[in-house]
């Protein structure tokens, strides 16, 4: 495992791995059109003025205004709808107002929980909803908070092996004690998700977990047709060799599965 002083953070590593990753979902599933890249001077919506009014400091500032995006619905994971900065800390679409204090704890409660106020002006939510990964820049780190179990049991990279109490205050303590990777460690967990088909994309803006259940006999659910038909549409069309995989069929045949087979999953 690697030890936590072993890690350090670039903000231009950091940008590289969000791109990398996001190519690699349009690899499987995701329109390349989808992944917007930042004008040279950084997003506008993203000023200084606006993220410290969030409590964040000026190199967390410098990372969101500079990362590429997805639109705000598109899932990193299963339930892990992606952080869109530029959308949150953008005009309020309520009445088209500036983003201001009033709009803090709401805003941090959907990117990094209830106890937001022990999250440090160092990090900041790259998802929101009820998965969070909180990216720190200070240790060059993701926690991936309340971690599941079959991921800490299979992980692709070994997470960090460190205590963060010495090196932190007391009421960071709690939240830190989740499962954390290196930055490009833990995009790589995530890609391996989807390489083994543990994560099937099953439309552009629905990503599920294939049930751990059904991985071993028939499952409680009769062997879950739904869930096997999905993974072997994959499989029928090369993934994951990027050689031979046909994506745009692909995902054809997952909608006609639905359409012809399980009508009840369009959703």
């Amino acid at each position: 495992m690697p030890e936590l002083d072993e890690i350090s953070y670039s903000r231009e590593a950091t940008i590289a791995a969000f791109r990398d990753y996001y190519q690699f979902l349009t690899t499987m599933y995701l329109p390349e059109d989808r992944v917007k890249e930042p004008p040279a001077e950084g997003w506008p919506a993203i000023t200084k003025e606006n993220s410290h009014v969030l409590g964040k400091d000026d190199e967390v500032f410098e990372l969101m205004r500079h990362l590429p995006y997805v639109p705000e619905e598109t899932l990193l994971a299963p339930y892990a709808r992606v952080g869109n900065w530029p959308f949150l800390l953008g005009l309020r679409p309520s009445n088209q107002r500036p983003f201001d204090e009033s709009d803090v704890e709401g805003t941090r409660i959907i990117t990094e929980g209830l106890d937001w106020e022990d999250i440090p002006s160092s990090a900041f939510g790259i998802t929101r909803g009820d998965v969070r990964f909180i990216l720190d820049t200070r240790f060059g780190v993701v926690h991936w908070l309340e971690t599941p179990r079959e991921i800490q049991r299979s992980a692709a990279r070994e997470p960090i092996d460190g205590d963060f109490d010495d090196c932190t205050p007391e009421n960071e303590h709690e939240w830190r004690y989740s499962t954390a990777w290196a930055i490009l460690d833990f995009f790589e967990v995530l890609k391996d998700q989807y390489r083994l088909l543990k994560y099937i994309p099953i439309h552009e803006l629905r990503i599920e977990e294939f049930p751990e259940e059904f991985e071993e006999g028939d499952g409680p659910l009769g062997g879950g047709p739904f869930w096997r038909a999905a993974r072997q549409i994959f499989r029928d069309h090369g993934w994951p060799d990027l050689s031979v995989y046909k994506k745009q069929e692909c995902m054809d045949a997952m909608k006609k599965l639905i359409e012809d087979r399980f009508p009840e999953e369009n959703l």
